[in-house]
């Protein structure tokens, strides 16, 4: 479970201080999808990053609970409790794909794994792709792919390691209406197959609309 509670960074605009969101506050449970829904400069990003542990906010609090665990309160944390808490339960999806250019499709799924210091099975990571129907790719470079395709390989990296929450940030941005609407059929569906819950951040109404709850940013 994902708790945001009024969670916000202060931003100085001369005379003038900007609290990025405005007052926001939902909670996620496994195997849900929520939409942060709103125009470029909303806050989007901000909130996503709050939530991750890459800002800390000035105000408010996100709290992170896990069966099993005590609550982790992300806000409070050390930095090393925060790179742990991203390592081990998050998964991220970015508008730019953001693969190694440097490295195969399949040794780009198995990064979170290695960061992890999970046994790195190559067989877990073809399952993941061939699961999003790019298996025929692993051996290949991002460059060699198409968009869609490269989405779609970062969406089995975010998932390998069975994250508690996916993270999105505006993952069919940089697509085509055709693949942006595949990618985003694959997004859910592998989300709900791993049981995870999923934040989108998107300012298209047709993927919020898609989503079980929105939380509206302006």
């Amino acid at each position: 479970m994902l708790r945001v509670l009024g969670a916000a960074k202060r931003f100085e605009d001369g005379d003038t201080v900007r609290r990025v969101p405005g007052a926001v506050e939902f909670d996620l449970a496994p195997g849900r999808v929520a939409a942060l829904w709103g125009p470029s400069g909303s806050g989007k990003s901000t909130l996503l990053n709050l939530v991750a542990g890459v800002l800390v906010p000035d105000e408010g609090e996100v709290r992170f609970e896990a069966s099993g665990e005590d609550p982790f309160l992300v806000s409070a944390a050390s930095e090393r409790q925060r790179v742990r808490y991203r390592r081990r339960h998050l998964g991220f999806v970015f508008q730019f794909f953001n693969l190694v250019p440097t490295l195969t499709v399949v040794e780009n799924v198995l990064l979170p794994l290695e960061l992890n210091r999970r046994p790195t099975d190559r067989q877990v990571a073809l399952a993941r792709l061939d699961a999003l129907g790019v298996a025929e790719c692993a051996e290949r470079f991002p460059a060699t792919l198409s968009g869609g395709e490269q989405q779609r390989v970062a969406i089995a990296r975010a998932l390998v390691h069975e994250p508690a929450i996916v993270l999105a940030d505006e993952p069919t941005g940089n697509l085509d209406a055709a693949n942006a609407a595949r990618v985003t059929d694959l997004l859910w569906q592998a989300a709900a197959n791993a049981g995870c819950a999923l934040l989108v951040a998107t300012h298209s109404q047709r993927i919020a609309e898609r989503a079980d709850d929105v939380i509206p940013l302006a």
